[in-house]
């Protein structure tokens, strides 16, 4: 039948064309509208003439003779040139209306005589035309959500089916390529009724890249089964148990495997479920109702005869409420399966019977694969599950050697051993292949001691899920460290900065000492930034957080980024659309876009002597970063903020160590290794994200992700020339007021009392936060402000504070510290005003800060 429609669809468009020429008049026949056309033509002509020849008879109506005859000449002209008069459509034919009303109407008209449902398309799928049989087909199958307009294509008219995809895909392939296929699809159920279905589909080409598509349902089902029901779907005659039931336990519908093994009637009707279980057995069933996860349980069947049998019953409930359903698959024991009895000598299995008879094999939810030979290395694969096959795309097919599933990275020799590990104990390997997985294997032996099962379960994400914890921990480990080391640093800087101060006032300039002096005092602040790199990597540097838009921020960044980067670097900056506001430290921000720009500046004037450096901002959500492989970035609305470099690249192993302290590709002299550390403590304090992608001769990209505000979380805008204005104002650093300073580093302690009181200020000291609160027993209620580092042996400042409340009176609080501020008010549990003052400080920041302090009104508690 295929190639007999094909036959005579072939020359459809040419039998058409046919057709609509048979349509045309007659050439012999006369038409009269068109005689009397050139009959009043001619008569005009001959006025004009005569007037053209005598124009005192002709009188007033002359020209408009004359008008006349230019005109017939038009159309005699347009007439003698092939036909073009009648191209035009100035002497339409008898019948033109009609052939156009003929145009409009669809073509390929004789698909309306077939007897299934038809569809023409393009070779791409597109629809051309559809017989009614089509279109009530996509009627039902879409629930009339049809639209009156072009057909749908057939992919969409079984799309809501995933078990059809596959012979759909085949037919389509099958059409674009020209070639005439036929699929016959799986049992379906169709319309509003869920009425069963089961269709052939076939393809056929057509002339001028057309293809037919042919949709028939498949005679003879309902008439084999007699009905109308799910037997249809081919549930009755299953080598294995089915039965429907409603939540109120009954049974709307049992195959006749369950039947004879129940021993019920064809007929029967008004069954429940606990008439063929016991109620615990029914609960079982009914446990996973609300989740819809199909339920596997082992449970025994009750028949007329009372006997109950065990099986195992795989359940999965559809719908809500009393219009759910919960359809069961019934497979009998292999203990039952052996006792030869009538009732179960069929196979319970979908595939056809295994040798040794193991129906759990196929759909095991892991790899097992069975193994012949007489060591675990040369053993060859005779049987192999689908998980197995899955997981090794094909590779573990029956004949293979089993040791050439796996990547042999370290050597043949320390393959075969690990596979001589992995008896009676699961081992790790690596699937062969361009991306490996990580696996463990697991090898059983035979009676006679040679390797008989395999099992290979799938953990690559469990392995990355490890080594991203591995590195997070790494990661957290250096902070500690670094962090640490910066904060003993500080106490040591802040000595030294404080000291040199102290001696350029007494060595002022001109002094032979001065220089010296000067050069200290450039050291200390080359190690104040240090300090800053390693406490910005260790999330521990003092964040002076304000709420800002990033595309003002960028404005003028990119004038300074313009300064620092190379002619022959070009800078481009683009914004997009609807970008959030932030809330963020600016400084630190700046910090790490210059170190980011500065590793792009040197790696394309190292590999391509010069390059584009491109910084966009946009707006983006954490599904869209988990959708480019960062699967680390938490749900949410971010500010993104990309710098990409034409440079040279990095190779993966280098990727993985580029924000380590002290890692650097560069030279030694050149680089330090923390420009990156910094910026990755940097963003991590922020509460965002720094993403990299690199390719070696690509290129590389960070991806910078920063929390965005809301709407209500961003403040009014407030008069920044006023607000600087005013800190610039000049401050009198001297004062009156007592002071209580506790401090555990001697040289800082004993220095900073000692300018504190030439600034007037009378000062006690303390070293520890024992000793501190025996002064304030002595002198309670005595001290104007208390001066305290927050870290310290013993009882830190915080605590102290906490403890002597009652002791300190209103004296206001200072804490100093190299760390970051971690909201010390609230952990007060005080009304007592808090300031904090990171280290290292300079002599006039301590002395401002605490004339500002005892010098300005009582605040409220921050």
């Amino acid at each position: 039948m295929d190639f007999q429609v094909q036959a005579k669809a072939a020359p459809a468009d040419d039998q058409e064309t046919a057709a609509e020429m048979s349509e045309l008049p007659e050439r012999g026949r006369v038409d009269f509208m068109q005689l009397s056309f050139w009959i009043c033509l001619l008569v005009s002509i001959a006025a004009a003439s005569v007037a053209l020849a005598w124009p005192n008879a002709s009188g007033a109506p002359g020209p408009i003779l004359l008008i006349a005859m230019a005109s017939g000449g038009l159309v005699f002209l347009l007439w003698s040139v092939r036909g073009a008069g009648r191209m035009l459509g100035l002497f339409p034919e008898r019948g033109s209306i009609a052939r156009a009303a003929q145009a409009a109407t669809p073509r390929f008209g004789w698909i309306e005589a077939l007897d299934e449902s038809v569809l023409i398309a393009d070779q791409g799928g597109a629809p051309v035309a559809a017989n009614t049989s089509y279109r009530e087909l996509t009627s039902l199958a879409l629930i009339g959500s049809q639209s009156e307009g072009a057909p749908v294509t057939v992919d969409r008219l079984f799309g809501a089916n995933p078990g059809l995809a596959a012979p759909v895909y085949r037919l389509s392939k099958g059409a674009k390529a020209g070639h005439a296929r036929r699929e016959i699809l799986p049992p379906i159920t169709i319309g509003p009724e869920r009425v069963p279905a089961q269709f052939e589909i076939t393809v056929s080409p057509l002339p001028r890249d057309k293809v037919l598509w042919r949709i028939r349902p498949i005679a003879g089902e309902r008439e084999a089964t007699g009905a109308a029901d799910l037997k249809s779907l081919y549930v009755e005659d299953a080598p294995m148990g089915f039965f429907a039931a409603r939540p109120d336990g009954t049974i709307t519908y049992a195959n006749g495997w369950l039947r004879d093994m129940l021993g019920l009637p064809e007929t029967a009707k008004n069954i429940r479920i606990d008439d063929i279980m016991r109620p615990e057995f029914v609960k079982m069933l009914s446990r996973d109702r609300k989740s819809g996860v199909p339920g596997r349980v082992d449970i025994q069947l009750r028949g007329r005869d009372g006997v109950e049998r065990p099986v195992q019953a795989i359940t999965t409930w559809s719908g809500k409420g009393a219009d759910a359903t919960g359809r069961t698959i019934i497979l009998a024991s292999q203990q039952v399966m052996n006792t030869g009895e009538e009732g179960f000598r069929v196979s319970t299995a979908s595939r056809p019977p295994r040798p040794d008879g193991d129906p759990m094999f196929d759909d095991a939810p892991f790899g097992a694969v069975r193994l012949e030979g007489g060591s675990v290395d040369s053993a060859i694969i005779m049987d192999t599950n689908r998980a197995l096959m899955d997981l090794t795309e094909g590779k573990a097919a029956p004949g293979g050697k089993f040791s050439d599933l796996f990547s042999a990275e370290e050597g043949e020799d320390s393959l075969k051993s690990l596979l001589v590990d992995a008896i009676d104990k699961p081992v790790n390997l690596k699937l062969a292949g361009e991306e490996p997985k990580h696996v463990n294997v697991f090898v059983a032996l035979d009676g006679a001691g040679r390797p008989s099962v395999a099992y290979v379960m799938d953990i690559t994400e469990q392995r990355q899920l490890e080594m991203r914890l591995a590195h997070g921990e790494k990661m957290q480990a250096i902070g500690q460290l670094a962090g640490g080391v910066a904060h003993d640093f500080n106490n040591v800087l802040q000595g030294i900065i404080l000291n040199n101060e102290q001696l350029m006032v007494h060595h002022p300039l001109g002094d032979p000492s001065y220089s010296n002096l000067k050069s200290i005092h450039e050291f200390s602040i080359r190690a104040k930034d240090l300090v800053k790199m390693l406490l910005a990597y260790a999330r521990q540097q003092t964040f002076k957080r304000e709420v800002f838009a990033v595309t003002d921020f960028m404005s003028e960044f990119s004038i300074l980024l313009r300064q620092l980067l190379d002619e022959r670097i070009e800078l481009d900056v683009k914004h997009g659309r609807d970008v959030p506001y932030i809330k963020a430290d600016k400084n630190q921000l700046e910090n790490a876009l210059f170190n980011l720009a500065t590793n792009a500046r040197d790696a394309m004037l190292s590999h391509k002597n010069g390059g584009k450096l491109t910084i966009r901002t946009a707006r983006a959500t954490g599904k869209e970063a988990q959708d480019k492989g960062f699967a680390f970035v938490n749900d949410g609305d971010y500010m993104l903020i990309e710098v990409a470099d034409t440079g040279h690249g990095m190779p993966k192993d280098v990727m993985d160590k580029i924000f380590q302290p002290f890692f650097t590709t560069k030279e030694a002299g050149v680089g330090t290794g923390l420009g990156l550390a910094t910026v990755y403590g940097i963003i991590k304090q922020s509460g965002g994200y720094i993403c990299t992608t690199s390719g070696v001769g690509k290129g590389t990209t960070f991806h910078i992700y920063l929390p965005a505000l809301k709407a209500e979380e961003i403040p009014e805008p407030v008069d920044m020339a006023q607000a600087e204005k005013i800190a610039s104002q000049p401050v009198d650093i001297s004062g009156r007021g007592r002071i209580l300073l506790i401090e555990d580093e001697d040289g800082v302690r004993g220095i900073a009392a000692s300018l504190l009181r030439s600034s007037g200020y009378e000062v006690e000291e303390a070293c520890d936060g024992e000793e501190a609160m025996e002064i304030l027993e002595d002198n309670p209620e005595s001290f104007d402000l208390v001066i305290s580092d927050v870290v310290m042996p013993g009882k830190d400042g915080p605590t102290l504070i906490r403890e002597a409340k009652d002791l300190l009176g209103h004296a206001r609080v200072i804490f100093i510290s190299g760390y970051a501020e971690r909201d010390i008010a609230k952990q007060l549990d005080d009304d007592r005003a808090v300031s904090f003052l990171p280290k290292p400080f300079t002599v006039r920041q301590l002395a401002e800060r605490v004339k500002q302090e005892l010098g300005s009104p009582k605040k409220e508690a921050a």
